[in-house]
Order: structure tokens, then sequence, then C-alpha cells
């Protein structure tokens, strides 16, 4: 079970930082957010562009995926990433998803921000540097993760924060690039 934890960890923070010259941009208001969808089994690297997006459509595309048969496919398949829609920002240089973990009769979904953060230096000496910092919660709810989004959507990250802060950590790490 370890092993499926740590390697949907590193799923969710390659899906997060992905690769900034493939999107296509959208303007709302001033923040272009585009998403992208990793299946169930897709390759850490691989994910399907889906483009520009709000939270209308995306909250669409979000309740008609196929969660349940995702985790189907991850059962049988064992290996890969687990299903995930992520949002990207580039205007703030952060971005937002959702996964699934569990089994058919027992999931919950996951919910990820990654956001710029400093992080010092060697030992705490040095020049600062900007890192992007991925953190996952465990969400109550599908209703708990469209408020998210929504909050996501409407550049409100320090409620958005706020609202993290009520859900159970599942884990925090730098992500990787």
């Amino acid at each position: 079970m370890n092993r499926i934890l740590i390697i949907l960890l590193a799923s969710f923070s390659l899906i997060s930082c992905a690769n900034k010259d493939k999107e296509k941009n959208m303007t709302n208001g001033k923040n272009n957010y585009t998403w992208n969808v990793q299946l169930a089994g897709y390759d850490y690297e691989k994910y399907d562009e889906k483009g520009q997006t709000d939270y209308e459509s995306f909250i669409t595309e979000f309740d008609k995926f196929p969660w349940i048969e995702q985790i189907e496919s991850y059962q049988k398949i064992q290996k890969g990433s687990s299903a995930t829609l992520s949002v990207n920002d580039k205007v703030n240089k952060t971005s937002f998803w959702v996964s699934i973990m569990g089994n058919v009769n027992d999931n919950t979904f996951l919910v990820g921000y990654v956001y710029p953060k400093m992080k010092k230096g060697l030992f705490g000496l040095g020049k600062e540097k900007e890192i992007r910092w991925l953190e996952i919660f465990i969400a109550k709810d599908n209703e708990q993760v469209k408020k998210c989004f929504r909050l996501y959507f409407s550049n409100e990250l320090d409620k958005l924060q706020s609202e993290l802060k009520t859900m159970e950590k599942y884990g925090e790490m730098e992500a990787q690039n």
C-alpha cells in the first residue's frame, strides 16, 4: 500500500508541473486557466491537454468524468498514475488538481495545490530561491472538491488555503519540474 501511495504522490507532482510550453491559454479576468487529464495507468509524464477552461466548464467535466471506471481500470493494471484532472494558472504560477484513490466501494478524492514558495539555502544560509510546493489533502466529498475549485477559479487563493486547512493533509513535498 505504501508503494502505491508513493507512486500516487509522484504522479501528482508530475501532473501538477505539466509542460507549460504545451499549454493553450485562456484569459479569465487576468488569469489563464488550462486543464489536462491523466487517466489511470498513464505513464507519470503522460497527460491529455484539454485546453482552456473556466469554472463551469471544468465542473461539468468533473461531474461526468468516469471516476469509478478509472478506479476499476487502475485496480486491473496496478501501475502508472491514478486518474487526475488538473487546472493550471500561468499568471499565479499555480496548479490545482483532483484525483481519486481507493476502490469501487470505498474511495475518496484527493486535491493537490501547487504554488510558488521561497526556500532557504543550505542550512538556512544563503540566498532564498523560489520553488514549486505541492500540498495534498483528503476531501470530505465532491462538494468540497467543487468549493475548492470555485475558490481557485475565482482567484480567492487565501480562502482556498483556509479551506484546505480544514481538510486532512495527505502529504506535501517540492513539486517535480
